[in-house]
C-alpha cells in the first residue's frame, strides 16, 4: 500500500512538472513571436521614416514647375552662368538670376574662377536661341547694378535648379521675400555636393562667402583657367586696349566704373568725367547698358 502510494505522488509530480515546463515554454515562445514581431514593425518603422526623409530630400529638377502668368521672353545673349539679356519691354535688358551664384568668367578684378567657364558653357547650352519664363522679383526687380532679378525656366525646367544640379552653382544671395524656391535649390543643391559635382569637388572652395580659387590649385578646373585669369586689380582688356592714357581718359570714350554703388559709366560731358578711375572702355552707350552699366546720375 504504501508502495502503491509513493508511486501515484511520483506520477502526480511528474505530471505538475510537465505541465509547468508546457506552460513556461508556451509563455517563452509567445515571448520570442511578440518580440520579433516588435522587431519586424520597429524596422518597417525605421524604413518608412528613412525613405520619407530620403523623399524629403530627394528634389527633381522637374519636380520646380514653371509658373502661370509668367514673363515669357526672347535671350538675347548670355553673358556667364548667371547672367543674360533679353528682349523685354522692347529694350535689351540684363537679367541676373535668383537665388544662385555661379563663379565668374570675366570679372574686373577677380577674373575667371574655376568653373566659371563651365557655368557659362552650360548657361549657352541651355539658353542660346531660346524663349524663356521669368518670373520676376517681387521687390521691383532690380538688383543695385540695375539688372532684372527673375527665377528663370527653360523648356519648362528652373535654370537655377539645373545650374546646382550640374555643380556649377551655389545656392546665395538669400533675400526676402524672394525665397520662393530655396528650399527646393538647396535639396538640389545638396545632391550636388554629395555627388561633388563641379564646385563641390574641392572642399571649401565653394563657401557662404563666395568661391576661393586657390583651394582649387592642382586641379584640371584651376589649370583651365590660367591664362585667361589675370591678377586682382589689373585693368580689364577692354581698359587696355583702348585706352593708353596714364589719367585713364579712355581717349575720350565712355568710362566704366565698378564701385560700392554699382557699375556706373560716365559720358564725356557728365562733370566727374575726368576724375573717374575707368575700369571699362565704351564706344556707346549701348555697349555699356549690354555690359551692365547704368548712366551716371
Amino acid at each position: 500500500m504504501k508502495r502503491t502510494n509513493w508511486i501515484k505522488a511520483f506520477y502526480w509530480v511528474a505530471a505538475v512538472l510537465f505541465l509547468s515546463g508546457c506552460a513556461a515554454g508556451g509563455e517563452l515562445n509567445t515571448d520570442a513571436s511578440t518580440s520579433s514581431s516588435s522587431a519586424q514593425l520597429s524596422s518597417d518603422a525605421d524604413h518608412s521614416a528613412g525613405s520619407a526623409a530620403d523623399a524629403s530630400v530627394q528634389t527633381d529638377v522637374s519636380a520646380i514647375k514653371e509658373p502661370a502668368g509668367g514673363v515669357h521672353t526672347k535671350v538675347i545673349k548670355v553673358v556667364d552662368g548667371d547672367t543674360f539679356q533679353v528682349l523685354y519691354q522692347k529694350k535689351v535688358v540684363t537679367v541676373r538670376v535668383l537665388l544662385i551664384d555661379t563663379p565668374e568668367t570675366h570679372h574686373p578684378s577677380l577674373g575667371v574662377q574655376p568653373y566659371g567657364p563651365e557655368a557659362s558653357s552650360n548657361a549657352h547650352k541651355l539658353l542660346d536661341g531660346k524663349t524663356v519664363t521669368l518670373e520676376l522679383a517681387k521687390n521691383g526687380g532690380r538688383d543695385k547694378y540695375g539688372r532684372l532679378l527673375a527665377y528663370v525656366f527653360v523648356d519648362g525646367r528652373s535654370f537655377e535648379a539645373l545650374q546646382l544640379a550640374a555643380g556649377l552653382a551655389r545656392v546665395a544671395y538669400v533675400y526676402p521675400p524672394n525665397t520662393k524656391y530655396v528650399d527646393q535649390f538647396r535639396a538640389v543643391e545638396q545632391q550636388a555636393k554629395t555627388k561633388r559635382l563641379g564646385v563641390w569637388s574641392v572642399n571649401g572652395y565653394a563657401a557662404a562667402d563666395g568661391f576661393h580659387p586657390d583651394l582649387m590649385k592642382g586641379t584640371d578646373a584651376y589649370r583651365e583657367i590660367q591664362g585667361r585669369s589675370k591678377p586682382a586689380n589689373q585693368p580689364s582688356a577692354a581698359f587696355a586696349e583702348s585706352n593708353s592714357s596714364p589719367d585713364g581718359a579712355c581717349q575720350g570714350k565712355i568710362k566704366g566704373n565698378i564701385s560700392s554703388r554699382g557699375k556706373i559709366y560716365h559720358m564725356p560731358s557728365d562733370p566727374y568725367y575726368k576724375v573717374t578711375k575707368a575700369e571699362r572702355c565704351f564706344k556707346s552707350r549701348t555697349e555699356a547698358e549690354n555690359a551692365g552699366f547704368r548712366a551716371a546720375k
